[in-house]
C-alpha cells in the first residue's frame, strides 16, 4: 500500500502519464486513481468555479481555500477508503500543488498553508513525481491549446514563481520527490515512471 502523488505546472505531462498508468495497471484492483479537483462531487463543483467561471473573481485566499477544500474532500472520500483498504493510490495533484500555486504562485504564507495541511491532518505522500518543464514549455503547450482555463491565463511572472516553488519544494522533500524532465518524449517518461515505482516501491 502506498500513496503516489504527481505534480507539474500545467502542460508538463503528468496527467498524459496518469493516463498510461491508468492503462498499465487496468487490471489490478489494488491501484486507485484520482485526481485533485474534481473526483468528488464537491470537487467537480469547485472545479467549475476555480477553473472556468471567469465571471466570479476571487481573491487570493479564497481561491486557495476553495483549491484546499476540495483536496481535503478528495482525501476523505476517496483516498483515506482506499489506503485504509490497503490500496495503492495514485494522485494527480495533492497540497504541494496549493503550496507551488497559491503559495509561491500567488505568494500567500506558505506557512500557514502548511498549518492547514497540519490541522487537517493530510498525510504526506511515499512518493512524489514532479513534470518539470519551464514556462517557456509551458507557453508553446499552452498555445496548441484550444482554451486555457483561468490559471492557464495566468502571467508569466505567476508561472516562474511556481516552477521555483516546485523546484524549492523537490529540495525540501527530496527524500519522496522524483524530478523528472517534462520536455522528454511520452514513452521515455513512460518507461522512467515505470522503472522508479518497480525499484523504489516494488510496483509494477
Amino acid at each position: 500500500m502506498y500513496f503516489i502523488t504527481f505534480e507539474g505546472i500545467d502542460g508538463s505531462g503528468k496527467t498524459t502519464q496518469i493516463e498510461l498508468l491508468r492503462k498499465s495497471f487496468s487490471k489490478n484492483k489494488n491501484v486507485v486513481f484520482t485526481a485533485n479537483p474534481g473526483d468528488t462531487q464537491l470537487g467537480k463543483e469547485l472545479r467549475k468555479i476555480l477553473l472556468h467561471r471567469f465571471d466570479l473573481k476571487l481573491s487570493e485566499i479564497n481561491e486557495m481555500f476553495l483549491f484546499f477544500a476540495g483536496i481535503q474532500d478528495n482525501y476523505e472520500k476517496v483516498i483515506l477508503p482506499a489506503v485504509s483498504a490497503n490500496k495503492t493510490v495514485l494522485c494527480d495533484r495533492y497540497y504541494d500543488s496549493t503550496i507551488a500555486y497559491q503559495g509561491f504562485g500567488r505568494r500567500l504564507d506558505i506557512n500557514k498553508i502548511l498549518k492547514l495541511v497540519e490541522v487537517t491532518g493530510l498525510p504526506e505522500p511515499k512518493l512524489t513525481f514532479l513534470f518539470r518543464i519551464n514556462f517557456n514549455v509551458f507557453l508553446d503547450r499552452a498555445e496548441k491549446k484550444a482554451s486555457k482555463d483561468k490559471i492557464e491565463n495566468s502571467k508569466a511572472q505567476f508561472y516562474n514563481a511556481v516552477i521555483s516553488g516546485y523546484d524549492e519544494l523537490a529540495k525540501i522533500y527530496k527524500n519522496r520527490y522524483v524530478v523528472l524532465d517534462g520536455t522528454k518524449t511520452v514513452e521515455v517518461l513512460h518507461n522512467e515512471v515505470i522503472n522508479i515505482l518497480r525499484e523504489r516501491l516494488n510496483i509494477c
